[in-house]
């Protein structure tokens, strides 16, 4: 028979606070009831029971098919989760350190599904989902139980005592307390179902063991300088999901509290309590009564002791095969770079100086009147200043400021100038990279990203001239990065074997390199570049999605061809002319005539191509590494956009119809009820002065963007104003009609715009940002754009 009470505090843990009576516990309970007059009264409710009676739901974990009722979460998750946990809680009750590290990783990943397995949990998992049926719940449940762990035990962990004190500690309907002192319970973060997040420096877990014993875990910084630490930062290298090696055993082990700091504490409890406490003893239900002091003064009980922080510190491990893993304080496996960091002091800043985001704007029109956490962070160059250094070094080492043009570093480009890049490109670039804090974050601004193929070649066709239509636009750069790829494809490692790949690459950054000083393109990497569970997930889910040849449009098909071609023809002109010749006659089943005059025209050609090497390859050299990048794909392309707050923007067919697949799939049909709006917006006249002298165009272009913008805000905000709608659809179909009339004097793209009801969404990105250390992002990206898609 099925499971029906399911207890999201286990009965042995409740045993462990029974004080006054054998197997019982006070209850204090607050419900809400709604009075004949409509208002809402809050009663509490006083009561000892058993803990079988008490901190159950019926059906919590449950999953129905038809009649039939499944209880697998109950018995094969939570059954061995709490088997293990039990012994691991009862080995960190004593003082044996053998038992606390064999007991590590059972203790922790409890005290982690803990945190989630509740009504609370559970409705906070819930609010990151744009909905959730409960099969996928509990799906959703499982994959991320073990979410905080990492950063957990990377902290400051310390054991206290109640034995001295006639007050004990009390238990929630939410055990895992998270505390943060510039968070009271009213604040934003506070709001129900949420915590202040684990990764902010003040955030601290409290976790009572039983009656008598209770964890603090501390972040490293917030405890060595409790007074300097911005509690709403933060804490370094915030990435989730991550292996790091600590020292099991380490625990301070010696604060006895008194009556006083242990009601303070259960204040704590009680206040981030859903609805109900339970405790050994009816008084310590009430710890309001006793306690004066305000949210913010509460947190000295819970600072560890200054002479106890010996946590942290670089670690070195050497392995049997040689090798050795470097690790620091914060599970970084690389030093940080003194190079990137920036020390700006806001308040010595005029509101005519350039802005510390790095944005180039004045701060007046940039960061004055930005919330802190809508803002990029000052503390790091910008993912702009970073992009334009590395143009800058592109254009100092290949010699372009000193007299070089294009067809010089063709015919002069070395392997020693390639490996001085991109190791520039790797210190610009750490593993270890805050991406998120970089990034855009969505506050309301008009922000596009685009998604398509990443080149040189057709960058300028449809993609770029977009940007002249956003307040920021996004494209992710296709250089490659060589501190994530294995040194016999890096560009450091073997730069003979990459000098093509190199020539295009440098090519696209150059051709950007405008937009990005003057802020109409933010030029941003893959995040997964900088995490690497989240590039195993995103290969997963590729993978899981079938072979992408399957999704490939003929449109794109042709097109993919073509570069594809022009890339074999430039990166083997490298070749001796006979080796050319053989290769035309195997790969392409020409004559040797044929084959011969090919050659001649290509190499007559060749000066006049941007992308053919001017220069013979050295036979032990062998072949060129050739990467075509369609980013971001599908799962990266929502992850970014709604963690930037950005419409996506194509040229691709195939990605085009790999949403609306999607979509379809999952909503039922891709139109909302913006799609009269959206349908007049089907013509975009396209700003070349914009790609030729890099300024916005007046006129159509103003037009255009004006209707863009404003038909997105009807989106952002959820405005379903018939007659609004009906007025901007009348200004669209109007505009259309001008741009129609000047058709032969203007050029125009085609252009589709999509906005479902419900925006496009996915669980499995949503579970990665949910992961992530991105803490502010959109629920779903609300509209998709096409430009330059054929009928």
């Amino acid at each position: 028979m099925a499971t029906k009470d399911n207890h999201y505090v286990p009965q042995w843990y409740q045993k462990g606070f029974v004080s006054e009576r054998d197997n019982q516990l006070c209850h204090l309970i607050k419900k809400e009831i709604r009075l004949p007059t409509g208002e809402m009264k809050t009663i509490q409710s006083q009561k000892w029971y058993t803990p079988a009676q008490q901190f159950y739901k019926e059906h919590l974990y449950s999953t129905f098919f038809g009649a039939l009722v499944n209880d697998e979460i109950e018995q094969k998750l939570f059954g061995p989760i709490d088997d293990n946990g039990s012994l691991a809680v009862r080995a960190f009750m004593s003082d044996d350190q053998a038992l606390w590290h064999h007991s590590f990783k059972a203790f922790f990943t409890y005290i982690d599904a803990q945190k989630l397995r509740t009504p609370k949990g559970l409705d906070w998992i819930r609010s990151k989902y744009p909905e959730l049926s409960q099969v996928k719940l509990m799906i959703e449940m499982q994959a991320l139980r073990t979410m905080h762990c990492t950063m957990w035990s990377e902290g400051v962990r310390e054991l206290i005592s109640a034995e001295d004190s006639e007050v004990k500690f009390i238990v929630s309907d939410h055990p895992v307390t998270i505390y943060n002192y510039a968070c009271p319970p009213d604040s934003e973060f506070c709001a129900y179902p949420n915590d202040p997040d684990i990764a902010l420096k003040g955030s601290q877990t409290i976790f009572p063991l039983d009656k008598n014993r209770c964890l603090i875990l501390t972040n490293l910084e917030y405890a060595r300088e409790p007074e300097n630490a911005n509690p709403l930062e933060q804490r370094t290298h915030a990435t989730r999901i991550r292996q790091s090696m600590v020292m099991t055993i380490e625990f301070i082990n010696s604060r006895k509290l008194k009556a006083d700091d242990v009601t303070k504490i259960n204040y704590i409890i009680k206040s981030r309590a859903k609805e109900s406490v339970a405790a050994g003893n009816i008084d310590w239900l009430y710890p309001e009564k006793d306690v004066k002091c305000d949210w913010a003064e509460l947190r000295h009980v819970l600072l560890p002791p200054r002479a106890g922080v010996h946590f942290g510190g670089e670690m070195y491990a050497h392995f049997e095969d040689g090798t050795v893993h470097y690790q620091d304080a914060f599970g970084r496996t690389t030093p940080p770079s003194d190079y990137l960091n920036k020390d700006i002091d806001e308040t010595r800043l005029g509101r005519n100086d350039k802005c510390g985001c790095g944005s180039g704007k004045k701060y007046k029109v940039c960061c004055q009147n930005v919330p802190l956490k809508l803002r990029a962070t000052w503390k790091v160059l910008s993912i702009r200043e970073r992009q334009l250094a590395f143009c800058k070094c592109i254009r100092d080492v290949l010699g372009l400021d000193s007299g070089n043009t294009w067809v010089d570093v063709r015919r002069k480009l070395a392997s020693d100038q390639i490996k001085q890049i991109y190791e520039f490109y790797a210190v610009l670039w750490p593993r270890e990279t805050d991406i998120y804090s970089l990034m855009p974050k969505s506050d309301g601004k008009f922000r596009g990203l685009y998604t398509g193929l990443l080149d040189a070649r057709t960058i300028g066709n449809n993609a770029l001239p977009m940007a002249s239509m956003f307040d920021e636009y996004l494209i992710e750069t296709p250089v490659t990065n060589p501190n994530i790829i294995r040194p016999e494809f890096s560009p450091i490692e073997n730069p003979a074997k990459f000098k093509y790949q190199a020539l295009k690459e440098f090519m696209f950054m150059l051709a950007l390199e405008p937009y990005i000083g003057l802020g109409f393109v933010n030029l941003i990497p893959d995040p997964s570049e900088f995490d690497l569970p989240l590039m195993r997930a995103m290969m997963e889910m590729a993978s899981a999605r079938g072979d992408s040849r399957d999704l490939i449009t003929e449109q794109d098909r042709r097109l993919h061809f073509k570069l594809s071609i022009e890339d074999l023809l430039n990166s083997t002109a490298l070749l001796p002319r006979q080796a050319r010749i053989q290769l035309l006659i195997d790969e392409f089943g020409m004559v040797e005539d044929g084959a011969n005059q090919l050659v001649d025209e290509l190499d007559r050609a060749a000066e006049s191509s941007p992308l053919t090497l001017l220069q013979q390859a050295e036979l032990r050299d062998g072949g060129q590494f050739i990467i075509s990048k369609l980013g971001p794909n599908y799962e990266m392309s929502l992850l970014i956009a709604q963690a930037t707050g950005s419409v996506l923007v194509t040229d691709s067919s195939s990605r085009w119809q790999e949403f609306l697949s999607s979509q379809r799939i999952i909503k039922g049909g891709p139109f909302g009820p913006w799609h009269d709006v959206n349908s007049q917006l089907t013509l975009l006249p396209i700003d070349e002065l914009f790609l030729d002298k890099f300024q916005k165009s007046q006129g159509f272009f103003a037009i255009a963007r004006h209707l863009l913008k404003a038909t997105d805000k009807f989106v952002l905000d959820n405005n379903r104003n018939s007659k609004h709608l009906t007025m901007i659809a009348s200004q669209a179909s109007d505009f259309k009609k001008q741009l129609e009339q000047v058709s032969k004097t203007l050029q125009l793209a085609r252009l589709r715009i999509v906005s479902p009801e419900g925006g496009f969404s996915d669980a499995n990105v949503q579970r990665l940002l949910a992961r992530s250390s991105c803490l502010e992002y959109d629920k779903y990206v609300r509209s998709l754009y096409a430009i330059g898609l054929k009928d």
